[in-house]
């Protein structure tokens, strides 16, 4: 599941704890919703929508637990939560792909990396608007969610080339621009994406191209600027080896890598298109959960060992 659409889920399964609830008083609630996010974070990864989703919730939480509100009124804020976060995603969406466009001019080739919501919605709405354009994307292993973007893209007839990762150094430099989606923006304007991203933009760097990241500001990480960063997932035994490799070759690296801020030309948001330093000053601008956040710093930190996926 990616960045964007874990973000909804874990909405929609708090928004199911609380309408399922049966507790008596407001305090009964907190506990149960306190308990679902202890399971969510569990088996979570290194996503920012899920935590800022799990920081409106709880926030929900701390205001009913101060005004001294009753079991229903805080089902009922939540509930009401739960929708309105739906309806913002929709249009939220729908802003970052306007303002993604306008980077894209007729005749452009556009190289992105690997599978991204947002970034599908950008380039649909840049054909739709009647500009045509080319991409050019690479596998993006593990996973080879770049052949999902390619076979996506062929729906709309948007013209796609396909490559194997480590033909980045020769297809960047074809293109004009490189745009990519993320799981993650750090408080410093890094980007935490799926691993091959970070070689992408060094190559767009040493070429000129420009380097812009599409997401919407769910995935701007408030954490980080508690100091806490994401842990990043291991890649698996069966990610890189066949079942018959020697059993003595172990397998290193991550499912996700570091885009640095002085690689990134800019942040495409639904408020606009953002320098990486302007991150800081946008996530300040979010309410966090005590609560939560005396969890994240054991869920940060927690061991990531390679496994089955």
């Amino acid at each position: 599941m990616h960045a964007a659409r874990s973000g909804r889920e874990v909405m929609c399964a708090l928004a199911r704890v609380a309408a399922g609830s049966m507790a008596s008083d407001a305090p009964g609630l907190a506990d149960e919703m306190e308990s679902a996010i202890k399971a969510l974070l569990a088996v979570m990864p290194a996503y920012a929508p899920p935590i800022n989703v799990m920081h409106l919730v709880m926030s929900r939480v701390d205001e009913a637990m101060a005004s001294n509100a009753t079991a229903a009124e805080l089902k009922a804020a939540l509930m009401s939560d739960a929708e309105a976060f739906r309806v913002w995603c929709e249009e939220a969406q729908a802003k970052v792909a306007r303002h993604g466009a306008e980077i894209i001019r007729d005749g452009m080739t556009v190289f992105t990396f690997t599978l991204s919501e947002t970034m599908l919605c950008t380039l649909r709405e840049v054909w739709a608007q009647g500009r045509a354009f080319k991409v050019l994307v690479t596998e993006s292993r593990p996973n080879n969610d770049g052949l999902v973007t390619a076979a996506e893209l062929d729906k709309v007839s948007v013209p796609v080339s396909v490559s194997v990762d480590a033909c980045i150094g020769e297809l960047v430099p074809q293109a004009d621009v490189m745009m990519v989606g993320a799981e993650a923006i750090m408080a410093d304007g890094s980007a935490v994406c799926k691993v091959g991203t970070y070689p992408s933009a060094l190559v767009a760097y040493a070429h000129g191209l420009p380097v812009y990241v599409v997401v919407d500001t769910l995935k701007f990480y408030t954490a980080s600027m508690l100091g806490l960063s994401l842990k990043m997932d291991c890649l698996c035994r069966r990610d890189v080896l066949p079942p018959d490799a020697p059993k003595r070759a172990q397998v290193v690296g991550h499912l996700f890598d570091v885009t640095p801020p002085d690689l990134i030309t800019g942040i495409v948001t639904e408020r606009g298109i953002l320098s990486p330093t302007a991150c800081t000053a946008v996530m300040r601008g979010v309410h966090l959960s005590e609560i939560l956040n005396r969890k994240l710093a054991a869920w940060a930190h927690r061991d990531t060992e390679p496994g089955p996926r």
